[in-house]
């Protein structure tokens, strides 16, 4: 089956909505000249690279063609003991914490950033992969497991690299597990903030004048942890709960929120009066559906918190794990004058925990 159908709906979104559509004709010329092994479970990052394009762009293409009807997104979940695909699922709500692979014959356990894989497809009504294909497919993949050769892609979009485009949540915003399920995520930095002395604000603001200000210091924040690939879990209050893929997305994030409002803070009519606090840190925890909506629990987000607890107004407290991060030292190498240690004791964790504080030339 030709990809005409499929090719004139991209080319006709892309045209409507350019600044919207990456990369443009590039993607619409591949796409005519696709053939079935090409749009079988595409994978965008491995796309990306064979276009000679920006990554993150092309994922956010596909995410609004998902929206628009013209593809289809799949949360591929690999065997941990074969690496074949042993389940997939159109919405994460049908996913579950473990599954069976049945040509492994075991059950396994999903971890969202390890074996979790989102490909696309194209929208059945524009183009569909003919049964002969699959079937081939079936018997490859069968020969492949006989062998033990079947691998995981060298690089493939993780389901949490998808739930880290900002986009995503935007115009999915209540695809998330069902109520019962949750899935295990090896590594995610987690990244909470306050602003010292809320509540004094609005006695010496009032209530609208208060409220303006912890609108525009939101819109600060936002901007820049979606700037620095992360995504806003959840607000409590005037807190801010946020996660990144990495610990240095986290770690840039920061530095950028801590510049930001330095800049709104110097403004005639705001003098200092919003002093963000700032704590990080980055473990496996768990990712599961509170009021319907993604957000996550374990240690590594307890921790997290109560590191941000110890941070004074216009401080940024990091972990020993964001402190052991290799990409994260270097981003401190020339951002800071100094990262000075505190052993600190955190409600609820017994044992003793480090803790670095940020030093700044201006501190």
């Amino acid at each position: 089956m030709n990809t005409k159908n499929l090719t004139r709906a991209v080319a006709r979104l892309a045209e409507t909505n350019e600044a919207q559509f990456y990369p443009g004709e590039p993607f619409v010329d591949w796409l005519r000249n696709a053939g079935e092994e090409d749009l079988y479970r595409i994978n965008v990052f491995s796309l990306a690279d064979q276009l000679t394009v920006k990554r993150a762009p092309l994922l956010e293409t596909f995410i609004r063609l998902v929206k628009e009807g013209v593809m289809n997104l799949n949360w591929d979940f690999h065997c941990t003991e074969c690496n074949a695909v042993a389940g997939s699922h159109r919405h994460l709500a049908d996913a579950t914490a473990g599954d069976h692979c049945p040509l492994c014959k075991v059950d396994f356990r999903n971890t969202l950033d390890r074996n979790v894989e989102v490909t696309f497809t194209p929208s059945e009504s524009l183009y569909q992969v003919g049964k002969k294909f699959l079937d081939e497919q079936l018997k490859k993949t069968v020969a492949l497991h006989t062998a033990k050769l079947i691998k995981l892609p060298p690089l493939f979009v993780s389901g949490m690299d998808c739930l880290h485009v900002s986009l995503f949540r935007e115009m999915f915003e209540t695809e998330t597990l069902s109520l019962r399920e949750s899935l295990q995520i090896k590594q995610v930095c987690i990244m909470f903030t306050d602003i010292k002395g809320s509540t004094e604000l609005y006695d010496r603001f009032g209530d609208t004048a208060a409220y303006a200000l912890i609108r525009d210091h939101f819109d600060i924040l936002f901007e820049r942890v979606e700037r620095h690939g992360g995504v806003i879990v959840k607000t409590i209050g005037d807190a801010v709960m946020a996660s990144f893929r990495r610990p240095a997305d986290g770690v840039a994030a920061a530095l950028a929120i801590r510049r930001g409002f330095a800049e709104f803070n110097s403004r005639e009519d705001i003098r200092n009066e919003i002093l963000v606090k700032i704590g990080l840190h980055a473990g496996s925890t768990i990712m599961v559906n509170l009021n319907n909506r993604i957000d996550y629990f374990g240690q590594t987000v307890n921790m997290a918190a109560r590191i941000q607890n110890t941070a004074a107004g216009d401080e940024i407290i990091v972990s020993q794990a964001i402190r052991n991060d290799a990409e994260s030292v270097e981003l401190l190498r020339t951002a800071v004058t100094s990262v000075v240690k505190r052993i600190v004791t955190l409600k609820g964790i017994a044992a003793p925990q480090n803790v670095y504080r940020l030093k700044f030339s201006a501190a």
